[in-house]
């Protein structure tokens, strides 16, 4: 905060510019700049725990949950922490907080994000009413710049559990079947701002049934009630809008799968409700999404996984069948490979569509036992967990027959907030989690150095400790 000093030559007005100085200060985020960061470089693994961006790696101090204390300046413990990355890995010596609010929320979907100078996060709001009492309900939805040096709150909404999504311009909260928005473009980029001055809030539809969206993909993808009540037919509408709250398109709707001249009513079997399942960002800027099919002649009929590749516009003739059982439980690899998917016994199957000469499906490949969790894949790898336990994290090849899984580690892993998270970036690829048997402080592997034969390897800490917390030395 810059200060301006003015002569005053009368006693009372001197104390009046004092008085006035102190409201505005204690009006601000009190913390100090840390220096660094890099507006201008290229950011990895927006949405989760971790995001990097150049040579700096801001992440969630590890996990408290609902923080008893999460006033400004307080928080540790899953506030936001940076490091610097030198030699291809974090080096802990430079950890950071950069922004002292406890990051929480109850949705399992969605972490930080951070556009250019900016990291944006969810908090708890324990602001008091007029009696006195916090509240137990709020969130807050704020913006704080890569070098800490100034914070702002963009939003209060009245949920701890909706799922959320930071664009560049606005923040997307679902909740209830109601999609709804905060546009932050109007709000200046300099100086403290406590009460989302700026920032305009409204709501797309309270009749969504489902939503999928990814930070690679520039289009949130949504189902809606159908809005036609000129006929009695059961389907919904499959619909795309942009980040920043354009082109509202339809992209499926009643008439979607009807040949030229046939009607809705002679065709019910044509006529479909969709339920988007997830969506992944394909190299010529497209997006393949995927979903469930349902039909309805005297009863409600499931007609299996599909996906399809879709731009601007959805074409029937792009969808493919992945499994004749709707699954909605999966791993999204996109149009070429697919998915992994559940099959009827919970089990993990590598479905691509794949037909043979008679036009039935391929029997698909199983990738894991049952009761596993798929957290990500890569180059014909899948990283799991036993959804159990979590005491080790493996990897197996899932499109060969006849496969053995493999440890990568195995220490114990909290899974049940966000999801376990990955960062690949050149030659820096790490996998991160929350180390169970360390307080839940953030841990990471870095696969150019770590040694999955070495009986004695383990991960790495990263990030601060609470003095309380800290391990003993041996």
């Amino acid at each position: 905060m810059k200060k301006k000093i003015i002569l005053i030559f009368t006693a009372i007005a001197l104390v009046a510019v004092l008085a006035s100085c102190l409201v505005a200060c204690n009006k601000g985020y009190n913390w100090k700049s840390v220096g660094g960061g890099d507006a201008n470089a290229a950011v990895v693994s927006n949405g989760g725990y971790v995001v990097k961006q150049g040579n700096y790696l801001y992440f969630i101090n590890g996990y408290v949950g609902n923080a008893e204390d999460n006033s400004f300046g307080t928080p540790v413990k899953q506030a936001i922490v940076r490091v610097e990355i030198k030699d291809g890995k974090p080096d802990n010596s430079t950890a950071v907080v950069v922004a002292p609010k406890s990051v929480y929320n109850t949705s399992k979907k969605d972490g930080i994000a951070i556009y250019g100078e900016w990291i944006y996060y969810v908090t708890n709001n324990n602001d008091k009413d007029k009696t006195g009492t916090a509240s137990t309900t709020d969130s807050d939805f704020m913006r704080t710049k890569i070098d800490g040096s100034v914070t702002q709150r963009i939003a209060t909404i009245n949920s701890r559990s909706v799922d959320y999504f930071f664009t560049p311009t606005r923040v997307w909260y679902y909740e209830s079947n109601v999609l709804s928005y905060v546009d932050f473009s109007g709000m200046k980029t300099s100086g403290d701002i406590t009460n989302g001055k700026g920032a305009v809030s409204g709501k797309l539809d309270a009749t969504i049934s489902s939503i999928v969206w990814d930070y690679a993909v520039d289009k949130i993808f949504y189902t809606r009630s159908a809005k036609d009540d000129n006929t009695s037919m059961t389907y919904n509408e499959l619909c795309s809008i942009d980040l920043n709250g354009a082109n509202d398109r339809v992209l499926a709707t009643i008439d979607t799968y009807l040949a030229e001249g046939e009607s809705a009513n002679a065709n019910p079997q044509k006529v479909f409700s969709f339920t988007l399942l997830d969506v992944c960002h394909e190299a010529d800027g497209s997006a393949t999404i995927y979903y469930t099919k349902t039909h309805k002649l005297n009863e409600t009929k499931n007609d299996g996984l599909y996906m399809n590749k879709v731009a601007d516009a959805f074409s029937p003739a792009n969808e493919k069948l992945l499994s004749t059982y709707s699954s909605t439980t999966l791993y999204p690899l996109g149009y070429a490979e697919g998915a992994l998917a559940y099959n009827s016994q919970s089990v993990y199957c590598w479905y691509n569509g794949e037909k043979d000469n008679s036009g039935n499906l391929v029997e698909p490949l199983q990738v894991t036992g049952g009761s596993m969790t798929i957290w990500f894949a890569k180059n014909g790898y899948a990283y799991y967990t036993s959804s159990s336990t979590a005491s080790a994290l493996y990897k197996i090849r899932y499109n060969v027959a006849e496969n053995a899984n493999d440890p990568i580690i195995e220490e114990g892993m909290k899974i049940d907030w966000l999801p376990l998270d990955g960062v690949e970036d050149g030659d820096f690829v790490c996998s991160f989690f929350f180390a169970t048997s360390d307080n839940n402080y953030l841990h990471y592997v870095n696969y150019a150095t770590f040694d999955p034969t070495d009986e004695d390897a383990k991960s790495t800490m990263i990030g601060i400790y609470l003095d309380s917390e800290k391990p003993k030395e041996e």
